[in-house]
């Protein structure tokens, strides 16, 4: 696979996991997602997995942002 195929699997993967997360995490919020109360606790496991998706994604970007910018050189 070449170094641009990589980054747009990359991209790709981080936008629909992005979207799909704060896409459900609206519906939560609006009520439009309705839990049948046996299966709360395992829904709140599920979001905060999800949650901990997010801050992983965006440390990935934010590091990978940092790093290129001191790689070049000068």
């Amino acid at each position: 696979m070449t170094d641009r195929a990589i980054a747009i699997a990359q991209i790709a993967i981080s936008i629909v996991f992005l979207v799909g997360y704060f896409c459900l995490l609206g519906m939560f919020v609006m009520g439009l997602a309705k839990v049948n109360p046996d299966y709360k606790d395992i829904v709140n496991s599920l979001m905060s997995v999800l949650t901990a998706g997010v801050g992983a994604i965006l440390y990935f970007w934010f590091q990978r942002a940092r790093q290129n910018h001191h790689a070049q050189p000068g």
